[in-house]
């Protein structure tokens, strides 16, 4: 077995308590976490090696709503995504660090996380998402997102950032560029959000962790 996937076998709290703490701390006093270079090498490579191993067939046009409220929009979004199932080692080994992150803000902030969903995300050049919210207040059980990066040598002059918008009324944003290894947290509720275009392909990983939405036999998250 490959060196670094036997971080599935070890107690991931081990490798990420302190950061997973960091994350906690920022979550409390602003609503949302930047951790530039914070994810673990790890991790990173056993994403990369996932993302490899996909070919262009998997990864689907992205579109706007859930279930029979999805549809496309190319005016809004125009990512390609694949889903993580948790398939393949490396996909599972990325799925045990967010279980991992997961248990210790339940822990800490008694959120009752409940489950996670998770995605690669490929913007061709000049493709973006517009400003949009990951869930209306109340109307989701998506409560907390998390972006992660892995494109290699990103040049601020290569576009592409992550807005983080603190309300509906911040107009300023704050800029994140899509480097490989910074990962960003917040309050899905809260923070608008946009990806703004870039020079090349930007490569990432979109995740949400959810609440227990289920209501006596409708299943929320539905399958």
């Amino acid at each position: 077995m490959n060196r670094d996937l036997l971080a599935l076998h070890q107690p991931l709290h081990v490798f990420d308590e302190a950061l997973f703490e960091s994350v906690v701390t920022d979550l409390v006093e602003k609503g949302f976490s930047i951790q530039e270079n914070g994810l673990p090498q790890f991790v990173v490579d056993a994403l990369i090696t996932c993302q490899n191993t996909l070919n262009s067939r998997e990864y689907k046009t992205a579109g706007i709503g859930r279930a029979d409220d999805f549809q496309h929009a190319k005016s809004v979004r125009g990512d390609q995504i694949c889903w993580i199932t948790g398939s393949s080692e490396e996909g599972a080994l990325w799925l045990s660090w967010c279980e991992a992150m997961q248990q210790y803000v339940n822990r800490s902030l008694f959120m009752g996380l409940f489950s996670f969903e998770s995605h690669f995300a490929c913007y061709q050049p000049g493709k973006f998402y517009k400003r949009h919210v990951d869930a209306f207040r109340g109307q989701s059980n998506r409560v907390l997102s998390l972006v992660a990066y892995l494109n290699d040598e990103w040049q601020q002059s290569e576009g592409g950032e992550l807005v983080l918008y603190r309300d509906e009324l911040d107009n300023e944003g704050i800029s994140i560029l899509p480097k490989k290894g910074t990962f960003v947290v917040f309050l899905s509720e809260q923070f608008p959000h946009e990806v703004l275009p870039a020079t090349r392909a930007r490569h990432s990983v979109a995740g949400w962790f959810r609440v227990n939405g289920s209501v006596n036999d409708h299943i929320d998250p539905p399958k």
